[in-house]
């Protein structure tokens, strides 16, 4: 009996990663799509405990890569709240961004208040370097 109770439990698992809330083709998730963007980038912003490092892509849209070490957040539940903060955060705005790869990189320790705040204006900064040249970026 039991094994039948995890069985179904398992089903419903199943279920509910088909649909999806950030799916795989939204993730950046090798190593080497994570050096392309790190070496090749054509946009690098810095947005309070965040550096964001960006580069066209020739898939259909916005996909998102995260560096969160443990040397800034020892404990792994912070580290998955901002993980979880920054994925919500760029889920909502993946319409306005243009096909590009994006690693956002935690470079300093938040203030627990303060991330979701630090990841929310960080998309409109980015969107404005987007069609800034990179020649003419803003200071």
């Amino acid at each position: 009996m039991p094994a039948e109770r995890k069985a179904e439990s398992a089903c419903r698992c199943d279920e509910y990663a088909a649909i999806g809330r950030f799916p795989r083709e939204y993730r950046l998730t090798d190593k080497r799509q994570f050096d392309a963007v790190l070496s090749h980038r054509t946009i690098q912003l810095r947005s309070g405990s965040f550096r964001l490092y960006a580069t066209a892509n020739s898939e259909s849209g916005a996909r998102l890569g995260l560096i969160v070490g443990k040397r800034q957040l020892k404990r792994a539940v912070d580290r998955n709240r901002v993980k979880r903060v920054l994925r919500e955060t760029f889920r909502t705005r993946r319409s306005i961004l243009p096909p590009i790869d994006i690693v956002v990189q935690l470079a300093d320790r938040p203030h627990s208040d303060l991330v979701s705040g630090e990841a929310v204006s960080m998309w409109p900064r980015l969107v404005s370097a987007i069609g800034t040249p990179n020649d003419e970026k803003p200071a």
